[in-house]
C-alpha cells in the first residue's frame, strides 16, 4: 500500500512535467528540424525549452552581457512569467492533488510526487545552462518544487471525498480550529468579504476581457501589419501566437489596473492609464496593436467600473451576512467592518495579480514591465471600500441586538 502510494504520486508528478515540458520541447524541436535555424542545435533546443519551463515556474533567467546585431547589450534578468502557461500548470497540479486525495497513505503519495518533481527540476535546471544564459541553481530547483507542492497539497485538501485520509482530516481540522478562534468581530466578516472581494476582482477581469477583445478587433489591421513585419515562417507564427496566448492573462491584469486608474508601464518612463499615455519603443508584438496611442480625460469615467462592481457585489451577498447582522448591533459599525473587509480582499488580490504579472524583459528601460503592486493595492482598497461601505448599509444592516452578548454582559455585571 505504501509503495503503491509513492509510485502513484511519482507517476502524477511525471505527468505534470510531461504536459508542461514535452509540448514545448516538441514544438521547438519540430521548428528546428523543419526550418534548420542557423546556429541552433539539439542541445540549444533543449536549453531553450528548459528555460521556458523554468520561467513558467517564476524562475528568473540571467542573461550575460554580449553583442546583438553589433550592439553591446549589458547583462540583465528576464523575469516576465506568462501567466497563461503558469496558470495551466497550476491547474494541472491542483487536479493531480484531487486525484490523490483518497489515498490512505496521503503523506507518502505527496512525498513521492514532490521528490519526483524535485529531481525533474534539478535535471531541467542543469539542462538550461549555457555560457550566456543561466539560472540560479537554488531558484531553479526550489521554485518549481515549492509551487508544485503548494498546488498538490491544496488540491488534496480541498473538496469532498468518499474516503477521508487521516492526514487530510488533521489539516482540515487544524484550519477549522484557527477559524473558530477568530475574534467575534472578525469571524462573521471573513466569508462575505471573501465572496464580495473576489467577485469585484472577477468583475474587473470580465470587463477587461471584453475591452481587450474589442480593442484587438478594432485594431486588427495594425495587428496583421505587425505580424507581417516580423516576417515569420509558419512555425514562427505558431510560436509567437502561442506566446501571446500565454501572455493574455498578463494583459488582462494590466487592463484591470487601467480600470482602477493606476494603469501600467511597458518600460521605465512609460505609462498607460486613463489620465495619461506615454509609450516608448516596444517590441513588435501583434497584441500591442491594442494599446492606446493617446490619452483622453473622458476615459476617467472607466474608474466607475470598480466602484460599481464593489457596490453591486456587496448588495448581492446579503444572504451571506446573517451572522454579521446578528453580531453587530450598529448599522454603521457593520457597514464599515464589511466594507473595509471587502476592500482589503479585493486590494490584496489585485496586488498579488500585479506582482505575478510584472517583471523585466531586457536591460535598462525594459527592466520595468507591468503594474506597481503597492499603488494598485492602495487605490483599489480606497475605491472598493468606499463603494462597499455605502452598499453595506443595506446588505449588512443589523436585524436586531445580539441577545446572547447582552445576556453575557449582564451576567458579568
Amino acid at each position: 500500500m505504501r509503495i503503491r502510494a509513492i509510485g502513484q504520486g511519482a507517476i502524477q508528478a511525471a505527468y505534470v512535467a510531461t504536459v508542461g515540458f514535452v509540448f514545448i520541447f516538441l514544438l521547438n524541436l519540430i521548428t528546428w528540424l523543419v526550418e534548420q535555424t542557423t546556429g541552433q542545435t539539439f542541445n540549444s533546443v533543449l536549453q531553450t525549452s528548459s528555460r521556458i519551463w523554468l520561467n513558467a515556474h517564476f524562475v528568473p533567467i540571467n542573461i550575460a552581457a554580449g553583442r546583438v546585431a553589433g550592439i553591446t547589450v549589458p547583462a540583465y534578468e528576464f523575469y516576465l512569467v506568462p501567466l497563461g502557461f503558469a496558470g495551466l500548470l497550476a491547474w494541472i497540479m491542483f487536479r493531480v492533488g484531487r486525484k490523490l486525495n483518497e489515498e490512505q497513505s496521503l503523506g507518502l503519495a505527496w512525498t513521492g510526487s514532490i521528490v519526483t518533481y524535485l529531481f525533474i527540476a534539478i535535471a531541467l535546471t542543469s539542462a538550461s545552462h549555457s555560457k550566456q544564459i543561466n539560472v540560479a541553481d537554488w531558484q531553479g530547483v526550489f521554485y518549481p518544487t515549492a509551487i508544485f507542492a503548494f498546488w498538490l497539497i491544496l488540491g488534496s485538501v480541498i473538496g469532498k471525498t468518499q474516503v477521508e485520509p487521516q492526514l487530510r482530516v488533521i489539516i482540515r481540522d487544524y484550519f477549522s480550529r484557527l477559524f473558530d478562534r477568530l475574534p467575534w468581530a472578525i469571524k462573521p466578516v471573513v466569508s462575505p468579504a471573501l465572496r464580495a472581494g473576489t467577485a469585484v476582482v472577477a468583475g474587473l477581469a470580465a470587463v477587461s476581457c471584453l475591452m481587450l477583445v474589442g480593442l484587438l478587433a478594432f485594431n486588427w489591421v495594425d495587428s496583421i501589419r505587425l505580424y507581417q513585419s516580423l516576417q515569420l515562417s509558419f512555425f514562427g507564427t505558431v510560436t509567437v501566437s502561442l506566446g501571446q496566448l500565454a501572455l493574455l492573462p498578463n494583459a488582462i491584469v494590466y487592463v484591470m489596473s487601467w480600470l482602477t486608474g493606476v494603469g501600467f508601464s511597458l518600460g521605465q518612463g512609460s505609462a498607460v492609464s486613463p489620465l495619461a499615455t506615454e509609450l516608448g519603443p516596444l517590441p513588435p508584438l501583434p497584441m500591442f496593436a491594442a494599446l492606446p496611442t493617446s490619452s483622453n480625460t473622458l476615459l476617467i469615467i472607466f474608474v466607475l467600473v470598480p466602484l460599481l462592481a464593489a457596490f453591486f457585489a456587496t448588495l448581492l451577498i446579503k444572504s451571506h451576512t446573517a451572522e454579521l447582522r446578528f453580531n453587530y448591533a450598529s448599522a454603521t459599525s457593520a457597514a464599515i467592518a464589511l466594507g473595509l473587509g471587502i476592500g482589503l480582499v479585493a486590494a490584496t488580490e489585485m496586488a498579488i495579480l500585479a506582482d505575478l504579472t510584472g517583471g523585466s524583459i531586457g536591460p535598462a528601460r525594459m527592466s520595468q514591465i507591468g503594474v506597481d503592486p503597492l499603488s494598485v493595492f492602495a487605490v483599489t482598497f480606497v475605491e472598493v471600500a468606499v463603494a462597499s461601505i455605502l452598499a453595506a448599509f443595506f446588505s449588512a444592516k443589523p436585524e436586531g441586538v445580539d441577545t446572547e452578548l447582552v445576556q453575557r454582559a449582564r451576567r458579568l455585571k
